[in-house]
């Protein structure tokens, strides 16, 4: 549970490209705050997707979260940025492409995030991390230090492929950096209910989770031209179009983490 000193951290992840996971993490991250929690997002992947989403220029970025994983001399407190969503960002841009390179050359290189954020943890109620689509060293770095990891999944055969992978990667982070470490869910995205494809690979997942003990959302975020749009608008989704479907299904995803039930 978060507290005034421990707040909760939580990972979306999943190496697989385009399943929504900077578009789950900005629009959790919205929420939280948008329900009074102090939230900080952190941007692990060199796309720097989160700061996009949010408007800002990534080229511009004075210092980045780079800066606080390879300069012993940052901190996370010296490269956050406040938002207009009453969350802070740890923004990532490029140059993080070079901490693959530099954090494996650190003493402990899987922890180097876990002990930069040591410092700010008073500060916030949760902690949302965007990861890359990637099991790398920014990855592993990424769920050593979260409580939590949220994966998403498109509703697609090819996202299918990588999931066991996924979940052995997990279980080696268990077993060595991070012993913790608990699968809050796995979320369904780009879900087209019109499709064959989407609705057999929904009914795999839930039979999957079934077997394996874990938490299926419920919820399902359906396939909307809204979420390639919203970062145009400069504003999460949930927040520029809180009536859409997919809105609504972040809501409630946000309703079962703030409540403890995952």
């Amino acid at each position: 549970m978060a507290g005034a000193s421990q707040p909760t951290i939580i990972a979306v992840a999943n190496q697989k490209g385009g399943v929504a996971k900077t578009t789950t993490a900005v629009n959790l991250t919205a929420l939280l705050a948008l329900a009074g929690k102090r939230v900080l997002l952190v941007d692990m992947d060199p796309q720097g997707g989160c700061a996009v989403c949010l408007g800002m220029d990534t080229e511009a970025l004075e210092r980045s979260i780079y800066d606080a994983l390879v300069k012993p001399e940052v901190g996370i407190a010296d490269v956050v940025v406040p938002t207009a969503f009453d969350f802070d960002l740890a923004p990532a841009n490029i140059d993080l492409a070079g901490a693959e390179i530099e954090l494996k050359q650190a003493l402990a290189a899987e922890t180097v995030l876990q002990r930069k954020l040591k410092p700010v943890l008073d500060k916030y109620d949760y902690i949302v991390i965007d990861t890359p689509p990637s099991l790398g060293i920014l990855t592993v770095n990424s769920l050593t230090a979260a409580d939590k990891v949220l994966i998403p999944i498109s509703a697609e055969y090819m996202a299918l492929r990588g999931l066991r992978m996924l979940l052995d990667t997990l279980e080696n982070v268990r077993e060595v950096t991070n012993p913790g470490l608990k699968i809050m869910g796995i979320l369904a995205t780009r879900y087209d209910g019109r499709t064959i494809n989407s609705r057999e690979v929904y009914e795999y997942l839930r039979e999957f989770c079934e077997r394996e003990g874990l938490h299926l959302f419920p919820q399902v975020i359906k396939q909307s031209v809204r979420f390639a749009e919203a970062p145009g608008y400069q504003t999460p989704l949930v927040i520029w179009r809180k009536d859409l479907d997919g809105a609504k299904q972040y809501q409630k995803v946000a309703e079962e983490v703030i409540n403890g039930e995952v």
